[in-house]
């Protein structure tokens, strides 16, 4: 009856012990990308939203640099215009600024020579597994990327406005968006619901980890 006993509780710690390496391999998941808001919400967990609203209002060609509750923002600036804005930063803009941006503080650069412009940097004050804001581009054959944990993924690809988020559950310090094709318009480009989280539940581990745990109070139970 020992015996038996000592196999069923090899057999359980082997589970419990197969249960947490699976888990540990899912918290090194893949980056997962959003361009739903409602979806990005709902799988994101708690969040912490910057509106820009208390910021200094300005742009220039010099590289822009602030600090705000979550990250600090930086841009190499590459001959344009970025900053805080309420309204058009370029010189022109071959689309106009959507309605629900027009008026309010948002994050933008905006080309005045059709070049590359900026390359724009977010570096979290603690690390953080899901990052999301809403967009807006005047140059509709601009396309940006943003570039989490050495992965790159293409986002405002040809419309005018949207959502774009990504969660990476093994955690990240920084995101760096940078134009990955460009037209050649003089454009205004802005960003702004900047979201950040630090949690991401994790589900599918924690059955893994309840599937071990009921196998041990199985044996338990047996012995």
């Amino acid at each position: 009856m020992k015996l038996h006993s000592q196999k069923i509780m090899k057999k359980t710690q082997l589970i419990l012990a197969a249960s947490l390496a699976l888990a540990a391999a899912g918290a090194q998941a893949s980056l997962i990308t959003y361009t739903s808001k409602a979806s990005f919400l709902a799988a994101a967990g708690s969040l912490s939203t910057e509106t820009f609203s208390t910021a200094t209002v300005g742009t220039s060609t010099a590289n822009y640099s602030g600090s705000f509750s979550d990250f600090t923002l930086s841009s190499v600036a590459n001959g344009d215009k970025s900053g805080i804005s309420t309204g058009t930063i370029a010189s022109g803009n071959d689309t106009s600024i959507p309605s629900n941006f027009t008026g309010q503080a948002f994050y933008g650069w905006g080309s005045s020579n059709g070049g590359v412009g900026p390359t724009t940097t977010f570096t979290f004050t603690s690390g953080i597994t899901a990052f999301g804001f809403d967009w807006f581009n005047t140059d509709m054959t601009d396309n940006y990327s943003v570039t989490v944990n050495g992965q790159t993924t293409v986002v405002f690809n040809y419309t005018s406005s949207g959502f774009f988020g990504v969660i990476d559950t093994a955690g990240f310090n920084t995101a760096t968006i940078q134009t990955n094709a460009y037209g050649g318009y003089i454009s205004t480009m802005g960003l702004d619901n900047v979201l950040t989280s630090s949690h991401v539940p994790e589900p599918t581990s924690a059955a893994l980890i309840a599937l071990g745990l009921a196998g041990l109070g199985m044996s338990r139970r047996r012995k």
